[in-house]
């Protein structure tokens, strides 16, 4: 790649939002905040999104094939100062309710999409789910959190 630095400052002007996708199989359950998220279909309609090879809640989208994507507030940084730490107990503090397949559901999000998983791929470091929306709900009205990053090589 030619000129990496001046790729990666453009790169950061894609704008996304900010989102929490929340996970359960089983027993287990997960919380994981991600930007990279886009409708991809009108009829059914759809969303993609990626998320870290490593992070234990995509191991719980890979085995149940469902996940919620919940829209953070502009107006209000107390779920992404949240979900922007690692805990061990991810919903700790955070009020929820349960959704398909008893996955939680933030109820402070602006809005909320319950997926089940259509397809997936590896694309690089992360991997692309594309989640077929059964349902869903607006929360509250408000802008959702919307950002650029300086570089698009990090977070």
């Amino acid at each position: 790649m030619k000129n990496k630095k001046l790729v990666g400052k453009a790169l950061g002007r894609v704008p996304s939002g900010l989102f929490v996708i929340t996970a359960k199989f089983e027993d287990k359950e997960d919380a994981v905040l991600a930007s990279w998220i886009s409708q991809c279909s009108f009829n059914p309609p759809a969303l993609t999104i990626a998320l870290g090879t490593l992070r234990s809640a995509r191991l719980l989208i890979e085995a149940s094939g469902a996940f919620i994507v919940n829209i953070l507030p502009k107006d209000d940084s107390t779920l992404l100062k949240h979900f922007s730490r690692p805990s061990e107990d991810s919903f700790k503090g955070v009020k929820t309710k349960k959704g398909f397949d008893g996955i939680r559901i933030l109820n402070d999000a602006v809005a909320y999409m319950e997926c089940e998983v259509a397809q997936s791929m590896q694309s690089g470091d992360h991997v692309l789910y594309v989640g077929e929306i059964i349902g869903g709900k607006t929360l509250k009205d408000g802008e959702p959190y919307i950002h650029v990053r300086d570089n698009g090589f990090s977070y």
